[in-house]
């Protein structure tokens, strides 16, 4: 800011000087060739010039002792007020309870959540969805720290008003990757059943969905009465693309599915878009793979 401020004030002297001088130089071989009349004016506009740059000089040089007593005025300001606050600075960290020993730990945070997000905008929508639980970690773990006496230093205000910024367009991000379908996860817990994980608000918050759930992993539960601790089981959000035939299944039933078309009636779409592979509407087999028509 000093300096700043002494070249503004030197600038103000130096370029009026510049920009108001009038004086055209001529070369012996020109001034050879001019007349006495035109000599006699050139000589009295260099008398001219050079008097009006003596005033101007004389001016300057008294602006400039001006200046300088304002600068030293502005020097004594500045002091005052870096002294000032250099006091408010210290009694926030005391507050905090930092020091500022814990400024390089706190940059390389800075600097560790700018990389992370950084890394993670390189990735295409696809890439940014199948690792939306480590994005997500990560801002969990960015708005952890955001709560710590660190994050409210404030050397590291502008520092964490961009990363909150950022923070947040990656939030958007990866809510504009999410496909239409797909599948989050939910571990099992002791004295949970299908109908009291369907009920609780963060899967569908209605017990009766639980079928929603035992279909989407036939796999691993072969009684849906009977589920374990520590099942990690896929809960579908959407409507899905594709389906894969279980034993017992034919078209109408699993078109009758509320994840599918919740119309038994329907059941001829999915024949029609799977002709390549069904050539008895009556007659599936476990294991095909079938397209669901959404459009």
């Amino acid at each position: 800011m000093k300096k700043l401020l002494l070249i503004s004030l030197v600038a103000m002297l130096v370029i009026p000087i510049v920009l108001q001088a009038r004086v055209t130089y001529l070369s012996e071989e020109e001034y050879k060739k001019l007349k006495k009349k035109e000599r006699l004016h050139y000589w009295e506009n260099l008398e001219n010039d050079l008097a009006d740059l003596q005033q101007r000089k004389a001016d300057a040089i008294a602006n400039q002792e001006k200046y300088s007593a304002e600068i030293e005025t502005l020097k004594e300001k500045l002091a005052v007020a870096n002294t000032e606050y250099d006091k408010v600075h210290d009694e926030i960290l005391m507050f905090l309870g930092v020091d500022k020993s814990d400024f390089p730990a706190i940059m390389r945070k800075i600097k560790y959540f700018n990389n992370q997000i950084a890394n993670w905008n390189k990735l295409s929508d696809k890439e940014l969805w199948k690792a939306k639980k480590s994005v997500r970690g990560m801002i969990a773990e960015y708005n952890e720290y955001r709560e710590t006496k660190y994050a409210k230093v404030p050397d590291f205000r502008k520092d964490f008003s961009d990363l909150d910024n950022k923070i947040v367009n990656l939030g958007n991000s990866l809510e504009a990757a999410k496909p239409k379908y797909y599948e989050d996860t939910y571990t099992v817990v002791k004295h949970d059943w299908l109908s009291k994980i369907a009920r609780y608000s963060f899967i569908y918050n209605e017990m009766s969905k639980w079928p929603i759930i035992y279909r989407a992993n036939r796999d691993q539960i072969k009684d849906p009465n009977l589920i374990y601790p520590d099942q990690v089981l896929k809960i579908p959000r959407g409507l899905p693309y594709e389906w894969k035939v279980f034993k017992g299944e034919c078209l109408w039933r699993i078109a009758s599915y509320p994840e599918v078309y919740d119309n038994a009636a329907k059941w001829p779409r999915i024949f029609r878009a799977n002709k390549d592979q069904i050539k008895d509407p009556d007659l599936i087999y476990p294991n095909q793979i079938f397209e669901i028509p959404r459009d």
